[in-house]
């Protein structure tokens, strides 16, 4: 993947196509699925010719895909031209034109990068992606306050999505992408979920209809967007529940002394996985979507809690917080086997695990240095890498379609 060449000597253009192919290649090494050419061997073979590529200067230092991008600027436009080639066959296996902003080059990297990973048809991109998160950075010493922000799957372009100076928490992506089901205590200073359609800059209050100080904790959607499950203490102690995007049809799911709690859906949205402190500690347990085979799935640790099902149909795996050695870490179990391999380890405490929408990466928040920062890793946990998305404490990430 060679440098973007700008088509006229321009600084702006240049800064542009620097940018482009930084993201560029950071979006395509993240996915995990390319070997990339090392760059120091351009060197030892001519300039690219961007109109006329050599397929054969290529082929000798190993290549087996090239992508050539050239950039222009009209005004405040930028327009990247972009073609993938097979290098054994000179065949183009991509072909695309990116227009828009100039003051936004990241955009059209994400967006490429999406394209080229689509070229193996078997990985869907996460480039274009967002991650949703709590952060204290709009406190103040007479306030205390928690907001809620969206950022680029990589960290970059945070932006706040809440502004009423409470409490807000536990924020969880409407399967389409266009809003936020969240917990606040805005109203009467009672935990009650919110609806933030963030594109429209519409809000819903108390959507599950919570009355005379009742509670509402840990929305999670249905992969089809059209029900809700979530905590709430309306008999009395926590249960699960589930209910209707529009508040209609509730249903209770659980029925126990104890306090049941952080529901997800599996990716048929057939069953259902949540906290249970039953057996006296927090554990993790499975139901299907009307509450019934219920059954016990973390044997392992005297603390599980805040399941995340990979929504990968390929993967059939619950990440998990799990109490290890006195600290909180973040683990996943395998659904057949019951094997449990940990992500996280002697980075601090981490927790409240989210997938990335095709499966094969994980955010959480881990607290080193005493300040709380979104982290993410690859599935195996192999590389835990923290984001940048500003200061303050940022936690319980959520990530996004």
């Amino acid at each position: 993947m060679p440098d973007c060449l700008p088509r006229r000597d321009d600084p702006t253009l240049r800064e542009a196509c620097r940018t482009f192919t930084q993201v560029l290649r950071n979006d395509l090494k993240f996915e995990g699925i390319f070997q990339f050419v090392p760059e120091s061997l351009f060197s030892a073979i001519p300039a690219l010719n961007p109109d006329n590529p050599n397929f054969e200067d290529w082929k000798s230092i190993g290549a087996k895909v090239l992508v050539v991008t050239r950039a222009d600027l009209a005004g405040s436009d930028l327009t990247i031209e972009a073609r993938a080639y097979a290098v054994e066959t000179g065949q183009a296996l991509l072909t695309k034109r990116y227009a828009g902003r100039a003051d936004n080059p990241r955009t059209f990297a994400h967006q490429l990068s999406d394209d080229v990973t689509a070229l193996t048809q078997q990985v869907r991109g996460v480039a274009r992606t967002r991650i949703a998160f709590v952060s204290d950075r709009d406190s103040t010493k007479e306030k205390r306050t928690k907001e809620l922000y969206i950022a680029d799957y990589d960290g970059f372009n945070p932006r706040r999505v809440t502004v009423n100076s409470s409490l807000n928490i536990l924020p969880a992506w409407r399967p389409d992408g266009q809003a936020l089901a969240y917990v606040s205590y805005r109203q009467e200073r009672n935990p009650m979920i919110f609806l933030a359609e963030i594109f429209a800059g519409r809000s819903s209050g108390n959507i599950t209809g919570e009355r005379g100080g009742g509670q509402a904790f840990a929305p999670a959607w249905s992969p089809d967007g059209k029900r809700l499950v979530y905590s709430g203490n309306r008999n009395g102690n926590m249960e699960i529940y589930s209910v209707n995007a529009d508040g209609s049809d509730h249903r209770r799911l659980t029925n126990s002394a104890a306090s049941d709690t952080a529901p997800c859906f599996s990716p048929t949205g057939q069953e259902i996985a949540f906290t249970s402190s039953r057996t006296g500690t927090p554990q993790i347990y499975l139901m299907d979507n009307e509450g019934l085979n219920l059954r016990r799935l973390t044997t392992v640790g005297n603390w599980n809690d805040a399941p995340a099902w990979n929504p990968s149909r390929q993967y059939s795996e619950i990440a998990f917080t799990a109490r290890i050695e006195g600290g909180f870490e973040v683990a996943v179990i395998d659904l057949a086997t019951r094997q449990v391999r940990q992500i996280t380890e002697g980075r601090g405490s981490c927790e409240y695990p989210t997938w990335a929408p095709n499966g094969r990466h994980l955010a959480f928040s881990c607290n080193r240095g005493g300040t709380w920062q979104v982290s993410v890793a690859d599935r195996e946990g192999r590389e835990v890498v923290p984001l940048a998305t500003g200061s303050g404490n940022n936690v319980q990430p959520d990530w996004g379609p």
